[in-house]
């Protein structure tokens, strides 16, 4: 059953389609910022708040990206927003001209706003995800 109803990029401070245009850029790239809505009265915006990539030798590639998620009730529910934190890493590496091979984690952080024991995490994921992926170029 579909939950989702739309997702659509936030124009939000230096990552808005304004500045990207002024840069060189299309009106599909994409921005930091999305908006879920839900089929429900439910929403979530996530954040883009840093990355950063590295070429750890001439055939092995590595990056990261940290995310912000709240999600809210829509509706008049007074519920809080939750707030929750993650780093996204991957680390891919060219095998040969058709292979390349790819370890994907996905580390779960507590937040100040949304949890009380986010000072005894000590900054330390609380969750952790790995997968590990090979993709094949295909023949057209």
């Amino acid at each position: 059953k579909p939950v989702v109803a739309a997702v659509d990029y936030a124009n939000v401070g230096g990552s808005n389609r304004q500045t990207v245009l002024a840069l060189g850029g299309t009106e599909t790239d994409p921005l930091q910022t999305t908006v879920l809505r839900f089929r429900g009265p439910a929403a979530q915006k996530t954040f883009v708040t840093s990355h950063g990539q590295q070429m750890l030798d001439s055939n092995t590639w590595a990056g990261y990206e940290l995310d912000r998620s709240i999600f809210a009730l829509t509706n008049q529910n007074t519920a809080p927003p939750l707030t929750t934190d993650q780093e996204l890493i991957w680390k891919l590496k060219r095998l040969d001209e058709d292979t390349v091979v790819a370890n994907f984690r996905i580390a779960g952080y507590l937040n100040a706003q949304s949890d009380m024991l986010f000072f005894e995490a000590r900054n330390r994921a609380v969750s952790i995800q790995d997968y590990m992926m090979e993709f094949k170029r295909t023949k057209e």
